[in-house]
């Protein structure tokens, strides 16, 4: 690992769980309301308030999902935004439609529209996160400026 590599992890990191918590707080909170897949009573034992997230475990969360994007977008080679969303978005749908479809057949608390509208928002997340680390490890740093010419070469003539 270099540190580009780590910095790019870290940044998808925190990118990643900025999108996911937009997505959540602006959309999902309201649409798993509206689509719930239990009772109010039934929904308040299962999810922790706000206050009540542990948060050293979501930091861990938010880590291994940025750096499992991060080294997928690495063995993948995308290296443009546009090869990064790419690529994203096909391991997002993978992933995320692993993840929601596994829930949504094994456990109560998913309704068929909450997993669909999940997967769709978690993948694009992921698109966008992943876009990003390709950006990050496909730019180069700049080249260092040639050397000025010496003042002595500059005043001599070119030979013929």
């Amino acid at each position: 690992m270099n540190a580009k590599f780590i910095v790019t992890g870290l940044l998808t990191s925190l990118l990643n769980l900025i999108l996911h918590a937009a997505i959540f707080f602006l959309f999902l909170k309201d649409f798993f309301a509206a689509f719930p897949s239990g009772s109010e009573e039934f929904r308040r034992q299962l999810h922790k308030g706000t206050n009540d997230m542990v948060l050293w475990a979501l930091l861990l969360s938010a880590l291994a999902l940025g750096y499992f994007i991060t080294l997928m977008i690495r063995w993948s080679r995308a290296q443009t935004w546009r090869a990064g969303l790419r690529d994203g978005l096909l391991v997002g749908v993978l992933y995320w439609g692993g993840m929601n479809f596994g829930l949504y057949a094994s456990v109560n608390n998913f309704s068929l529209a909450g997993t669909l509208m999940d997967l769709v928002c978690s993948a694009l997340c992921m698109a966008i996160s992943a876009s990003f680390a390709a950006w990050m490890l496909g730019r180069s740093r700049p080249a260092a400026s040639a050397p000025a010419a010496s003042p002595s070469a500059a005043s001599q003539p070119a030979s013929v």
